[in-house]
């Protein structure tokens, strides 16, 4: 654990956000919101460490936490699952850990109400399928058992592009006020979305050279008729038909990289 604190990235804006805070009299409600998120993010550093996930670095920023891994794509989707999940699981371990302080008078009922508004809040906000929030990374899990890996990251595009126009759309129909924050968001939110679409491949050719580089042993096949690589899914091994001859998913990976 004293090695992720190496990894640790504060924003600038960030501490200027607080610092503003601080002497506008706001920096009770902005301390508890950035509280709520570094125990979110505990929630995905603990999972990811005992999983051994090589974590590249934890960022803070004015829209909340995010963590990048050095890690191969194909990983297992048990781990990713329950990694995604352990932000929203320690959210509402401290919150019955607040609400246990509450019944024993121990904090006032205003830092509660504090601690309820900021813990609901980003927990429905990360829980949206919309790329790179949790709900999306659960949502991709799922994809990928059912569709090839390309045409999973195309579906998250999607998803995540249709659910911003509809948050928007609600935003307009029930007439909440766009405020700069909320645009900020929006922004960050639909850069992440562009720039997704803009990676799909080169994801995906590096998923291609990771199958090559590291072949897949794992006991469930993927028929494929026809050398279509965009066919490839995560955690099966696949077999080419091309021909009426079967080709190892390896003989074709080494005649793309060889």
């Amino acid at each position: 654990m004293r090695s992720i604190y190496k990894k640790i990235e504060i924003k600038k804006e960030l501490l200027i956000l607080l610092f503003l805070a601080f002497i506008s009299g706001l920096f009770r409600d902005v301390l508890i919101f950035f509280m709520v998120i570094f125990i979110h993010e505990l929630g995905h550093i603990t999972s990811s460490l005992l999983y051994n996930w090589k974590i590249k670095k934890v960022s803070f920023g004015i829209c909340g936490g995010y963590i990048t891994y050095d890690e191969k794509i194909d990983k297992s989707f048990k781990e990713e699952f329950l990694i995604a999940i352990s932000g929203f699981l320690f959210q509402i371990l401290f919150y019955l850990i607040a609400y246990f302080f509450y019944n024993n008078n121990i904090i006032d009922i205003k830092l509660m109400m504090l601690i309820k508004k900021y813990n609901y809040g980003i927990f429905i906000f990360n829980i949206l399928p919309i790329v790179p929030l949790d709900g999306s990374k659960i949502i991709n899990v799922i994809l990928n058992i059912i569709f090839p890996y390309k045409k999973s990251l195309k579906l998250t595009f999607l998803l995540s592009f249709l659910c911003i126009v509809l948050v928007t759309l609600y935003m307009v129909f029930f007439g909440i006020k766009l405020e700069l924050s909320y645009l900020v968001i929006l922004l960050f939110l639909l850069k992440k979305i562009i720039d997704l679409y803009k990676d799909i491949p080169n994801l995906f050719n590096r998923f291609l050279f990771e199958r090559y580089a590291y072949p897949n042993k794992n006991n469930k096949i993927n028929i494929i008729k026809g050398c279509f690589l965009n066919k490839l899914k995560r955690q099966t091994t696949s077999v080419f038909i091309i021909n009426k001859k079967r080709y190892k998913e390896s003989e074709i990976l080494s005649k793309v990289f060889d």
